[in-house]
C-alpha cells in the first residue's frame, strides 16, 4: 500500500449577532474577509516546520512521515 501526503487543514468562522466574528484555522487554510472591496487576511498559516518548538513545548508532536496515517496511530 502506498500512502499519500498527510496533513490537516481547516478554517471556521462564527458570526455573533451580526456584530462580531470569531475565526480559527489549522494548517495552511486561510480566512479572508472582504470589506469595502478590499480583501483582509484574518488568519496566519500554521506550518509544522515553523511551529515545531511551540507545538512540542505545549506537549504536542510533529510527524514528518509522509502518509495519510502516521505510524504512531496505525495500530489504533
Amino acid at each position: 500500500m502506498e500512502l499519500g501526503p498527510g496533513g490537516s487543514t481547516a478554517v471556521t468562522a462564527i458570526v455573533i449577532d451580526g456584530k462580531g466574528i470569531w475565526v480559527a484555522n489549522i494548517g495552511d487554510s486561510r480566512a479572508v474577509v472582504c470589506v469595502g472591496g478590499f480583501a483582509n487576511q484574518l488568519t496566519v498559516d500554521h506550518e509544522p516546520h515553523t511551529e515545531r518548538k511551540r507545538i512540542e513545548k505545549q506537549g504536542g508532536f510533529v510527524i514528518t512521515f509522509p502518509g495519510n496515517i502516521s505510524p504512531f496511530f496505525s495500530h489504533v
